[in-house]
């Protein structure tokens, strides 16, 4: 199946945009992965079939202008070089296990409060209103297909595959509204970001064109949107050590991953209004 216009790439890293994405050939439903990994029973997986993307499908992607909004935008870039000196100084190297991550950053209070000012500095040149809060440190595994999961009957974990955030109340046709957010590789491999490049607003006309009598919620339209094509295509991103992404992860289908890696990932996120890529 073909691409679609939908999402726009943008950044301060355009030159960089061909050689960190792949396109592949659609989804697999999990159970068909054996992952070794618990996951929810309707989660879907990216194939493993990436090659580069053609020069057509290059320019669809990154048509972005300054009249592209947050809803549709998805940006990459890096931090500047005085933050990326401070988050080594932190030494999340050292952690044995991921429980030591958030004890590392109180380890030297000199040295986080002055972090925390280089990288509010950072934030606010990326937001015109200021507009943001703090939401947590990602602490993952190295090769996991996926890295997205959710705490079932407070004791397992389950594993969602590709799906969209629910930070907010919100339905298909209301995603845009949502906040988007930064996430900033503080690890000292790539991770990666698989997307589908559709808005939830598309998803949800075209899913509803084939299911006239079924009510297509936030909960369900991942699903029914990859029942329906498994072979739309999944665009894959590697976000290097100390760069970031920008996305609104409410507005569109996405998780990330670290397969491949033997260290821990590690990312700082932050959610609110970020305009500026």
């Amino acid at each position: 199946m073909n691409l679609k216009k939908g999402m726009y790439l943008a950044g301060d890293s355009g030159s960089n945009w061909t050689s960190q994405l792949k396109i592949n050939t659609g989804v697999i439903a999990e159970k068909g992965v054996n992952t070794g990994i618990e996951y929810f029973d309707n989660a879907y997986l990216p194939d493993d079939q990436w090659r580069d993307l053609t020069e057509t499908e290059y320019k669809m992607l990154s048509t972005a202008g300054k009249h592209n909004k947050m809803f549709n935008t998805l940006g990459l870039g890096e931090i500047p070089d005085e933050l990326k000196t401070l988050f080594k100084a932190i030494k999340l190297e050292e952690c044995k296990t991921l429980f030591d991550v958030q004890p590392k950053f109180q380890e030297d209070e000199k040295l986080t409060l002055k972090l925390n000012e280089v990288l509010n500095q950072f934030l606010n040149q990326k937001s015109d209103t200021q507009r943001y809060r703090f939401h947590r440190i990602t602490r993952c595994l190295p090769d996991m297909h996926t890295t997205t999961f959710h705490l079932y009957n407070r004791e397992h974990i389950k594993y969602t595959g590709l799906h969209i955030d629910q930070s907010t109340k919100f339905t298909p046709n209301t995603a845009y509204k949502s906040d988007n957010r930064i996430s900033i590789n503080i690890s000292e491999e790539s991770r990666y970001l698989y997307f589908v490049n559709l808005t939830l607003k598309q998803i949800y006309n075209d899913v509803k064109k084939h299911y006239h009598e079924v009510s297509v919620t936030s909960d369900n339209i991942v699903e029914l949107f990859f029942s329906l094509y498994p072979n739309y295509p999944v665009i894959r991103i590697e976000v290097k050590p100390y760069q970031y992404y920008i996305a609104p992860t409410d507005n569109f289908i996405h998780d990330g991953s670290t397969l491949g890696n033997k260290k821990f990932d590690i990312t700082m996120v932050f959610v609110g209004e970020f305009n500026n890529y």
